[in-house]
């Protein structure tokens, strides 16, 4: 996920208490939900490097990503998770800027067909974006205002990525398996450049956005607590050029001659 853990938060203890609270009910719904079933849908990509998902031609990967497409949440469990989450922090009300950005998420989703996804911005001091029980797009109030609509729609593009690996991801998390979690990130840029090439979006923007995360949260908390837990910005860079490079030197073509992006 893109949403780090920041190691302090200065003075502002209540808002660090806050973000535990977010971070305590996520935890709290995955338990539920693995327990009754209703999160582990679909196919596993079981792809031990990243860079194995670049081996066959794209449009390879867009048929996979099809049929390992998860199941929405049900209407029961949607209820569950959202009841779940802290009453107070969310933003309501958001200035027509905002807004439109929020909008731009929302058209991202609808273009993937998963308009069935809540989007909750919250007041939190740091920048980034989760995907909560495969079922809320969580985006702190800096992020809206950091990134641009199509920053922010390449990183929902990353977040809807975990809806892949979300098994496996919580097994590495569990274990403490930080390679791991490294490895599953990079596969969700992957997923992410592809699907925003697809709707005929700039993929390079996600790494944008994620510097742009990365910058904003470092100068402000210092280093993250949990950072050893993704890929540094060098690493991810380097991956997206591999991917630009993957994706220009592929025809990916549907069987009618039309681009499929």
């Amino acid at each position: 996920m893109a949403y780090t853990q920041p190691r302090t938060l200065g003075d502002r203890s209540g808002v660090s208490l806050y973000l535990l609270r977010w971070f305590r009910s996520a935890a709290i719904v995955v338990l539920v939900l693995q327990s009754t079933a209703v999160i582990a849908q679909g196919q596993t990509l079981a792809f031990r490097n990243p860079r194995n998902l670049l081996v066959d031609e794209p449009a390879a990967l867009v048929d996979l990503l099809e049929a390992a497409r998860p199941a929405p949440v049900s209407t029961e469990a949607m209820g569950t998770i959202l009841r779940a989450l802290p009453p107070e922090g969310e933003v309501i009300k958001l200035g027509a800027a905002a807004q439109q950005k929020v909008d731009a998420v929302r058209q991202l989703l609808t273009a993937t067909r998963r308009d069935w996804y809540e989007i909750k911005v919250i007041d939190l001091p740091q920048a980034g974006m989760a995907l909560h029980a495969r079922a809320v797009v969580l985006i702190p109030a800096p992020t809206i205002m950091l990134l641009s609509a199509a920053e922010l729609q390449a990183m929902v593009a990353h977040e809807i990525g975990h809806e892949y690996v979300w098994t496996e991801w919580h097994r590495a998390h569990q274990h403490r398996d930080q390679e791991r979690l490294k490895e599953l990130e990079l596969v969700c840029d992957a997923i992410a450049a592809v699907t925003l090439r697809q709707l005929g979006m700039d993929p390079s923007r996600g790494i944008d956005a994620i510097e742009k995360v990365a910058r904003f949260n470092r100068q402000r908390f210092g280093s993250a607590i949990n950072e050893k837990n993704y890929p540094t910005v060098a690493e991810r860079r380097a991956f997206a050029r591999q991917i630009q490079r993957w994706l220009e030197e592929s025809s990916w073509r549907s069987r009618s001659g039309q681009a499929r992006y």
